[in-house]
């Protein structure tokens, strides 16, 4: 839908400041969120809702960490693991599907070797796909000098209900399965040389 905006919260808190900002906003806004209970962690972290910006929750400097709604939670344990075997991220609250928050992928990108988009959707015309879209179109150059950009999200494929982390992890998109496929571009990179 055109000027559709799209929105994702990563806890109930931010749903019920979503909800604020689309009656205030006057245009179309729809706001996904995954059945069952609403994630009650990261409640200290509740700026405010700018239209188009995301919400940075930690700060790194080799891999970024660029997490959709639910995913905020399965990209705060990543993060956990990953600082655990020496690596530092940053983690990034997108909450914009739609628009994308430019300026803060421009900075990762500026900054960092990896950016990791994470989200709980089909990966063809989602989130991770229109960022790689954006960075191969506007981050020519530093694609060109080794950023690597990995998209984590469910395939094209017919998916069954059932249990949600049985789900997420038969999909690849668990925690288990995002450190393993990072785990892979390092250890490349680190054999490259690069």
């Amino acid at each position: 839908m055109p000027g559709l905006t799209v929105l994702a919260p990563k806890n109930s808190w931010e749903l019920g400041e979503m909800l604020g900002f689309a009656l205030k906003y006057n245009a179309p806004v729809a706001i996904r969120y995954p059945r069952g209970e609403a994630y009650d962690g990261l409640k200290e972290f509740r700026s405010k809702i700018d239209y188009g910006k995301s919400e940075q929750i930690r700060e790194g400097s080799q891999i970024a960490l660029i997490a959709l709604g639910s995913m905020v939670k399965t990209a705060l344990e990543v993060e956990r693991r990953l600082e655990e075997q020496g690596y530092c991220c940053t983690l990034i609250n997108a909450r914009f599907a739609k628009p994308l928050d430019t300026e803060m992928l421009g900075r990762l990108a500026a900054s960092h070797q990896l950016l990791v988009t994470l989200e709980e959707n089909v990966a063809s015309g989602g989130f991770g796909e229109h960022v790689a879209q954006y960075l191969s179109q506007e981050q020519k150059e530093r694609l060109g000098q080794g950023l690597q950009v990995l998209t984590v999200a469910v395939p094209d494929v017919y998916v069954e209900h059932g249990n949600v982390e049985i789900l997420r992890k038969e999909l690849g998109i668990d925690s288990d399965s995002v450190v393993e496929r990072i785990r892979i571009i390092i250890d490349r990179r680190e054999v490259s040389g690069q």
